[in-house]
């Protein structure tokens, strides 16, 4: 099930970037889609990814306070 639900916001964040295209004319549906920009947003994804891990290994560990 969570794997159903990573993959339909996947698919529909391609769709909203422009990546994916779907159309329909009567019957029939039409979806296309652009690989060039599909490895663009899949680089910055990627790249923003691994700045943030870094960025949280450089940070420094918050101690809780005990009241």
């Amino acid at each position: 099930m969570r794997t159903l639900l990573l993959l339909a916001l996947v698919v529909g964040g391609l769709v909203v970037a422009g990546a994916i295209h779907i159309s329909q004319s009567g019957n029939q549906i039409e979806v296309s889609i652009d690989k060039q920009k599909v490895e663009a947003i899949t680089g910055r994804v990627v790249a923003e990814g691994q700045t943030l891990l870094r960025n949280a290994q450089n940070a420094p560990t918050q101690q809780p306070v005990a009241r």
